[in-house]
């Protein structure tokens, strides 16, 4: 698996943007990360999927449960014709 290469990772355990503060993956992490994986999409889908279930652990560890879009927001997003 290819290891991602972007200043723009999550911060857990909230997981916005170390660098921009948005809600990860931002806009910014999305662009690089498409291009990173371009010809190995599953690796992404792979990658975002593992960061995923850290980010439902560290909700569920916290005081509430996961928010509504956390699919959307690490895979809903990383289809055919990604960013």
């Amino acid at each position: 698996m290819l290891v991602p290469r972007t200043e723009h990772v999550g911060e857990r355990p909230a997981w916005d943007c170390r660098v921009c503060g948005l809600p990860w993956p931002c806009a910014t992490a999305k662009v690089e990360l498409a291009e990173q994986y371009q010809k190995f999409p599953h690796g992404l889908a792979v990658y975002l999927g593992s960061c995923l279930i850290e980010a439902i652990d560290d909700c569920a560890a916290g005081s509430g449960g996961p928010p509504a879009d956390l699919y959307d927001r690490f895979l809903g997003w990383a289809g055919p014709g990604a960013p």
